[in-house]
């Protein structure tokens, strides 16, 4: 049986995998998926003792598991374990913390560095290099979400283009770079924008412009389609549906997946394998089957790689997927709920 071990400082084995994932994000094809999956489980199941005893509990180990599809992910519900997300002998230097009420256990992702986190959000960002303002508090202002953090390290530092400030709207610089009439990039939560729809009149985006939402409507009692949505979001910003896009993503994971317009599938970026599984079987679905999605993003490297969501997706055959809804039995999170609290305030 492979025995637990303790991270020393300057430890080669770590930073042999650090090089690895870095070569993977930024150079396609250069690294072989898969084996570095299979190098990174057997890191993590040696260094991170309760990702081990879950593992052993499944009966899976470094000597049984041959591929990648066959690594144990654990739910995300194991992120409000103190002592689960992070490799054992690592200082944690940033926490991120799932979004949630007062009474709610929230979940935390804690990092020793944000390089390879943040190396993924560029790697992985699927826009144009656009001035860029956003529907959100500043990570200065939110230090301990994810979402502000990717927002802020998008935006270079310029915290001057965060619209949200103290639980208020300040869509002044907004209008500023608007007269411009040089297009940019509108990023926010769904209920962000929701929001900004229902008191204020429609903001016309310059040509070429691209909106981003992300969070969708998790713990409120908005019953509204996709496409219903986009159509509203088009009408009120100007901008044709295929300049419309969907960030999925979440406190457990450092990298996001990206879908375009109100019917596109959602692609994850080359470090990154997702299954969608039967509840039932725990095998993976058919293409046009719907499961339960299960992540492994290999910049999760100090934590756990593999997650298990409680979100439902449909399987598509050329790597992508649908997303059709969250668990009706899960509890209500994500990020667009955190800032619809803040607005409501």
């Amino acid at each position: 049986m492979t025995q637990i071990e303790d991270l020393t400082p300057h430890d080669p084995e770590d930073s042999n995998l650090i090089h690895r994932v870095k070569k993977l994000i930024s150079s396609p094809g250069d690294e072989e998926f898969s084996a570095l999956a299979l190098d990174i489980f057997k890191y993590q199941f040696n260094r991170n003792h309760p990702y081990a005893a879950f593992a052993r509990s499944v009966k899976k180990t470094p000597e049984t598991v041959a591929r990648w599809e066959e690594i144990p992910a654990v739910p995300t519900a194991a992120f409000k374990l103190a002592d689960l997300p992070l490799i054992c002998g690592q200082e944690t230097l940033t926490t991120f913390l799932t979004s949630g009420t007062t009474t709610e256990t929230k979940g935390s992702h804690h990092f020793p560095s944000t390089h390879l986190y943040e190396k993924a959000i560029s790697y992985g960002w699927p826009l144009p290099k656009l001035p860029t303002f956003f529907l959100a508090p500043s990570n200065l202002e939110s230090p301990q979400s994810s979402l502000s953090h990717m927002f802020g390290h998008l935006n270079d530092g310029n915290n001057s283009r965060f619209l949200l400030k103290n639980s208020k709207f300040n869509l002044s610089r907004l209008f500023l770079y608007l007269a411009s009439g040089q297009p940019l990039i509108l990023m926010g939560t769904a209920l962000a924008f929701r929001h900004l729809m229902e008191i204020h009149g429609s903001i016309p985006l310059p040509s070429g412009s691209h909106l981003l939402e992300t969070g969708g409507y998790k713990g409120t009692s908005i019953m509204l389609s996709k496409p219903d949505f986009y159509s509203q979001l088009s009408e009120f910003f100007e901008l044709p549906l295929n300049h419309l896009h969907n960030e999925y993503g979440m406190t457990e994971l450092s990298s996001q997946a990206y879908a375009t317009g109100p019917d596109g599938p959602h692609r994850f970026p080359r470090w990154c394998r997702h299954l969608i599984l039967d509840p039932e079987t725990e095998r993976e679905v058919a293409p046009g089957e719907t499961g339960y999605l299960v992540i492994h993003d290999l910049a999760n490297l100090h934590s756990v790689c593999g997650i298990r969501t409680q979100d439902f997706a449909v399987r598509h055959e050329d790597d992508s997927f649908t997303l059709i809804g969250r668990d009706p039995g899960a509890l209500p999170r994500g990020c667009s709920r955190t800032i619809d609290q803040a607005l409501s305030l």
